[in-house]
């Protein structure tokens, strides 16, 4: 017969609930439970087994311990900053809540691994500031300046996941950790967290490389505002930042005066917004709304030519066969991919210097002990082939 652990604390087991996004019905289903046993648990009038805990704990993303603790522990309420309304929090899934808590814990890891203090030697989020009523096409071209890359050095990259890691790379070397990984909400395009010396920004990384690009620049404009941001496809199209960060990252990619130099077509079908987006490296909505802004298509000519795409899309998702369906890949270069060369290379520069210990690196790389040498050959392998 199963026993039943003492000491949880009811109170731990409703807090570790709510912060991961999980509702009464997704615990219970989790345990093959009605609603019932979960509401009485955490009232105190039923207890656990420990297996049942562990699922919990595993489920929420914690450790078992933390269920003994009196009293919640004093945890920063991200989800609450992100200047969303409590019904918009309550839409996101319980990934993204775990994946904004990596992200606070990612900062954490940067202020230790640096001692506090941020190795970029230019920090754009301390050299341009910006408020809601600056010109975000002013501020785009002030930010193309500070960061030194010309539309011509941005067209003569090959493909879109080449400018995606340039890109990157170039606002890394400015201060900002930028980190990926596999949101499993295509609702969510990425996120951003403020700081005052490790600011972050996440992207999605099962959306294309076009829309994580556009994502990028879509949260620098937050991090610039000194706004904490997530970019959803329910984020309403009339909030005023919303809209500040959309011009922003449109007219960064796609400076109009530059643009004004290819517009030699007779007509602007989809081949030629294909083209167009082509050439910049970005997303066919983004050349669409560009036109829409020079009065060469209309507001409502954008939302046809979306509403086709997407149904073509979903066609063609839905005609995927077992064959077509992508493979696994490697876990370390998955794994450098999220985490990025540069806070790699912090991290084990940290560890053989002495100034952290090889638990202290898996938990700053968040793998465990035995994978740390996969993920450095990974990471040395890449090095060079560059």
């Amino acid at each position: 017969m199963a026993e039943y652990v003492d000491g949880v604390n009811p109170k731990l087991l409703k807090w570790a609930r709510e912060r991961s996004g999980y509702s009464v019905e997704a615990a219970a289903k989790t345990l093959s439970k009605n609603t019932s046993f979960i509401a009485e648990c955490e009232s105190g009038n039923s207890a656990l087994t420990y297996a049942q805990l562990e699922t919990l704990a595993d489920k929420y993303k914690r450790p078992v311990a933390i269920f003994f603790f009196p009293e919640p522990p004093e945890e920063e309420n991200i989800a609450k900053n992100l200047a969303l309304r409590s019904s918009d929090i309550d839409q996101l899934e319980p990934r993204i809540h775990i994946l904004l808590r990596h992200a606070y814990a990612r900062q954490l890891s940067l202020m230790e691994l640096n001692l506090g203090n941020n190795p970029s030697e230019n920090k754009i989020f301390v050299d341009i500031h910006a408020q809601l009523n600056d010109s975000p096409i002013e501020l785009a071209k002030q930010t193309r300046v500070y960061l030194n890359i010309s539309v011509a050095e941005q067209t003569g990259w090959s493909n879109p996941t080449e400018a995606l890691e340039n890109w990157r790379e170039c606002i890394q070397e400015k201060g900002v950790f930028v980190f990926k990984d596999a949101f499993k909400d295509n609702s969510v395009d990425g996120f951003c967290l403020v700081h005052d010396v490790f600011p972050v920004i996440y992207l999605n990384n099962s959306r294309p490389a076009v829309r994580q690009i556009f994502t990028l620049f879509h949260e620098l404009a937050h991090l610039l505002l000194g706004k904490n941001g997530i970019t959803r496809d329910t984020n309403p199209t009339g909030e005023k930042i919303e809209t500040f960060c959309n011009q922003f990252a449109a007219e960064f990619l796609v400076p109009s005066d530059n643009l004004e130099s290819h517009l030699k077509f007779p007509d602007y079908d989809d081949d030629t917004v294909e083209k167009l987006a082509s050439i910049y490296k970005v997303s066919r909505p983004v050349i669409l709304l560009k036109l829409v802004d020079k009065g060469i298509l209309t507001y409502q000519d954008y939302l046809h030519k979306i509403k086709g795409w997407t149904a073509l899309y979903e066609s063609h998702k839905d005609q995927k066969t077992e064959d077509e369906s992508p493979g696994g890949g490697s876990y370390y270069n998955t794994q450098t991919a999220y985490l990025g060369k540069r806070y790699m290379e912090l991290a084990f520069s940290s560890f053989y210097q002495g100034k952290c210990s090889i638990e202290q690196l898996a938990e700053h790389l968040n793998v465990k002990v035995k994978n740390l040498s996969g993920l450095e050959d990974c990471l040395l392998n890449k090095a060079v082939r560059k």
